[in-house]
């Protein structure tokens, strides 16, 4: 079952193309990565499907309805919970704060106390409870990452965008990353669009890769049917 689809994605700025004639489709339940060099269009697709901007034209479709440009409120609720790639959480907040913050837009008639208890849940997941009174100022960069997942999975996604989380990540922070996406689909249910560049790491956990160079799709393809395509390695990989 298709559960993402873009069809024929342009996005204009300023006479620039920064989209041009993107067509992609997300299976539910699987995780899909996302890549291509600086500047390919990689956030400015996510932008699109998460409503950010709206298309110069073409249309996204989420679960069979059409959400191009819709709000971006509206489309989370629906079921679209992304990332950003720099962090920015609310600094004056405890990571507790942030993550109701993101609980009450999913269900903003629930008692206070149901929503604490949801957001602590996702603090606990992502591993970082007891920073729960903690402000997000003090947190460090692998913190913030998490407190960000954490905000994400309190929308109660189907659909969740990650954007390139294991930025900073060493050796052994990816493979723990790695796995915690596996148990987002796993254990959770999602579905994940994955924008990375640590190839090592998207080779380990998507299943299928879509190619973005220069606005426009390179190719589509399993892992390692991509890594050996000569036009991914000319416009990314290198020799």
């Amino acid at each position: 079952m298709t559960l993402l689809e873009g069809r024929a994605i342009s996005k204009s700025f300023g006479g620039v193309q920064a989209l041009i004639d993107v067509d992609f489709s997300v299976s539910a339940g699987s995780i899909v990565g996302l890549i291509g060099p600086n500047g390919a269009g990689k956030t400015t697709l996510f932008n699109a499907v998460a409503g950010a901007f709206k298309p110069t034209s073409g249309k996204v479709l989420f679960n069979g309805q059409e959400i191009t440009g819709l709000p971006a409120s509206t489309i989370c609720r629906m079921g679209v919970a992304r990332t950003f790639q720099v962090t920015r959480p609310f600094a004056a907040m405890t990571c507790l704060e942030n993550v109701m913050v993101a609980a009450i837009n999913r269900r903003p008639e629930e008692p206070r106390p149901a929503i604490e208890r949801r957001a602590r849940e996702q603090l606990g997941f992502v591993g970082i409870s007891e920073l729960a009174a903690v402000e997000a100022r003090h947190l460090n960069v692998i913190q913030k990452k998490r407190l960000e997942l954490a905000r994400a999975l309190a929308t109660e996604p189907t659909l969740l965008l990650l954007d390139e989380v294991m930025g900073g990540l060493n050796t052994q922070e990816i493979n723990q990353a790695v796995a915690f996406i596996r148990r987002l689909r796993d254990e959770r249910g999602l579905t994940v669009l994955w924008i990375e560049h640590v190839m090592g790491a998207v080779m380990q956990a998507a299943e299928w890769i879509i190619v973005l160079d220069q606005g426009r799709v390179l190719m589509t393809g399993a892992p390692q049917e991509v890594v050996n395509d000569e036009r991914v390695i000319q416009a990314y990989l290198g020799d």
